[in-house]
């Protein structure tokens, strides 16, 4: 897009759309009256000198001021668009023209929608694009036949800043109207990035992928035949799943790509943003990788037709036998603690049934034949003390009571 600077101050764009556009959103668009203006073409004013004239079909924003006053009775303007770009300063005078009309605006991308006419395309609502059309946007710049003979360097200073300004008043709209990420949009203006259909929908210029209309002729049988519909259809099928497979995730913007490096430095690229290598991914260079991992990767004609697991080493293989003893030894340990226990408790066991042996022992020793018992009326029976035999008694229904 060919530079120009323009003094006036622009209010905040989501605001003016949503004034311009809000009475319309309850409105069906197929019952509107609705006014057809085409920018087939270079955007600019038609210019003679001379005997010298600029022939060629320009659009400028006073053609799209009288295509507003001559419709005033619409209520819906649609605004196709093929055109090459042109000059800045005619391009943001028709988007406002468009936005401040009053009407609701509705553009449809046809063929190019370059340069300076996506700002035009951006004044639309509803921002249809037919699917074969292309998008481009750039930073802007000064055309070579418009420079004079010579600059000072004060002159070639304004410029720059006027580039500069220009530059960041575009990317900024961009990413008003689009909502995508300023960066993204930043690099491909510098990259001069052209845009699918695609493109244009995922990165939100766009608000729909139209397609054309296609028209039919066929010539009528002289005679029926019957139709195996089973056959027509799978073979229908088959024909349809191979289109998509060629024209799934189209984009002209090169995709970002993961980036490996094995342990040698070589550089091994994955044509996917994430993920793990697979067989079956489409790689560059060709050749075998080996990773840090240990894993192999082997790549043959842009496809990964090989990934090999690390085998474990024999230092690996060796840890991983002490890590197994280790488990073993620390199982026998506890083994052993628990043996320990039980042997103790059976020692502890062990005394205490000797003492109650030798307690009774000593009760059978003093024991006293029934017919002396009645010389003795004190607390025992046949000199057996009655309240040892109920101790041990006690002791020996519950042992554990210690």
């Amino acid at each position: 897009m060919a530079n120009g600077t323009m003094n006036d101050e622009y209010p905040d764009e989501s605001q003016r759309y949503a004034v311009c556009n809000a009475r319309w959103d309850a409105k069906d668009s197929v019952n509107m009256k609705t006014a057809v203006f085409k920018i087939y073409g270079d955007i600019g004013e038609s210019s003679c000198s001379g005997i010298f004239c600029d022939t060629e079909e320009m659009i400028s924003s006073k053609e799209i001021s009288e295509f507003i006053d001559n419709n005033q009775d619409a209520e819906q303007f649609i605004i196709r668009i093929n055109s090459r770009g042109g000059d800045v300063q005619e391009g943001w005078a028709i988007h406002d023209l468009l936005v401040s009309s009053g009407k609701k605006i509705k553009t449809i991308g046809e063929g190019k929608i370059y340069s300076i006419a996506t700002i035009i395309f951006l004044a639309g609502s509803e921002r249809e694009i037919m699917k074969n059309a292309d998008g481009l946007i750039h930073n802007p710049f000064i055309p070579p036949y418009t420079l004079a003979d010579k600059y000072e360097s004060g002159d070639l200073e304004k410029l720059a800043v006027g580039l500069q300004q220009e530059e960041a008043k575009i990317l900024d709209f961009y990413v008003s109207r689009t909502g995508s990420a300023k960066e993204k949009i930043a690099e491909y203006m510098s990259a001069e990035t052209k845009l699918s259909a695609e493109d244009m929908l995922s990165l939100g210029f766009a608000t729909k992928i139209i397609e054309p209309v296609v028209a039919l002729a066929y010539l009528k049988p002289i005679k029926s035949f019957k139709m195996d519909e089973k056959a027509f259809f799978e073979k229908l099928g088959s024909t349809l799943d191979g289109a998509i497979s060629k024209i799934k995730n189209f984009s002209r913007i090169e995709p970002e790509n993961l980036v490996l490096t094995d342990v040698d430095g070589n550089e091994l690229t994955l044509e996917k943003a994430e993920g793990s290598p697979a067989v079956g991914d489409a790689a560059t260079p060709d050749g075998t990788f080996t990773m840090e991992s240990g894993q192999v990767i082997v790549v043959a004609d842009g496809v990964i037709t090989e990934i090999r697991e690390p085998q474990a080493t024999e230092l690996e293989k060796a840890k991983q036998r002490i890590a197994e003893l280790e488990s073993q030894l620390t199982e026998a340990k506890t083994e052993k603690e628990k043996a320990v226990a039980a042997e103790a408790k059976f020692r502890e066991a062990e005394t205490e049934a000797k003492a109650l042996v030798s307690e009774l022992s000593k009760l059978k020793n003093e024991w006293t034949p029934p017919q002396r018992q009645k010389f003795n009326k004190v607390d025992k029976a046949g000199n057996v003390n009655l309240a040892t035999v109920a101790e041990i008694r006690r002791k020996l229904n519950n042992p554990k009571s210690e």
